[in-house]
């Protein structure tokens, strides 16, 4: 194997590296997204319930503002009860303090219905507001250790990458840029060995004079089956 070989080999084992730090820097993502969205579902829940609560408060203020104008009209119809001078004004004062009354038995069932629809919502938001909290102190430790995990991993593959670089320097423009071009496609291990007469990858038998020239001269070579960079190890 000559020197150039060898150069490649080392800078295909740093990509080899990179490529299984970037798989486990990409594991992060997913599991992120899960807490996220435990975490959104559980404000979400929250934030509708104080949304049923603030309609139902607007729907208690309509109640009380009818419960009180039913009451003033009541009030007023009693009053001019007293004022009345003939019995078909009578009649007519009844009439309205009786429909008053029945107005206000109306609101105050309502009322009283919404004030109990109110209480369960309230309690149902508190729920919701300790579930939230409950999630994020959960969360807070696995945030924290997914993030220590991303800081190291991000680290060493800086590490990787500014070793590989270097490495790489030591290998000729043209086969580097061949190797590239191949591994960019296979994100995995790209140069193989000859093994016998055959690729070591894809198991195909090599020409005897591609053979030959390779072990001649220490060029590489693809496989024309499964389009790997080839060497000879001897």
């Amino acid at each position: 194997m000559n020197h150039e070989v060898a150069a490649l080999l080392e800078v295909q084992a740093d990509d080899l590296r990179t490529y299984n730090i970037e798989d486990r820097l990409n594991a992060l993502t997913p599991r992120l997204a899960t807490l996220e969205q435990d975490r959104k579902r559980a404000e979400e829940a929250f934030a509708q319930a104080k949304q049923h609560i603030e309609a139902e408060e607007q729907r208690q203020r309509e109640v009380q503002d009818r419960l009180r104008q039913h009451r003033e009209m009541r009030d007023k119809s009693e009053g001019l009860l007293g004022q009345v001078s003939t019995p078909r004004e009578a009649a007519a004062a009844m009439a309205q303090i009786d429909q008053a009354k029945r107005f206000i038995a109306d609101e105050e069932r309502d009322l009283d219905t919404i004030q109990h629809r109110l209480a369960e919502l309230r309690r149902l938001a508190t729920d919701r507001e300790k579930a939230v909290k409950d999630i994020e102190h959960v969360q807070q430790e696995t945030r924290a250790t997914l993030a220590a995990d991303r800081a190291t991993l991000e680290k060493e593959l800086g590490e990787v990458r500014a070793d590989r670089d270097r490495k790489a320097q030591s290998v000729p423009r043209n086969l580097l840029q061949r190797y590239d071009r191949i591994r960019q496609k296979r994100r995995s291990t790209s140069v193989f060995p000859l093994r016998g007469a055959s690729c070591a990858h894809c198991d195909t038998a090599i020409p005897v004079q591609r053979r030959s020239t390779m072990l001649a001269t220490g060029a590489t070579e693809l496989c024309e089956a499964c389009g790997v960079l080839l060497y000879a190890a001897e």
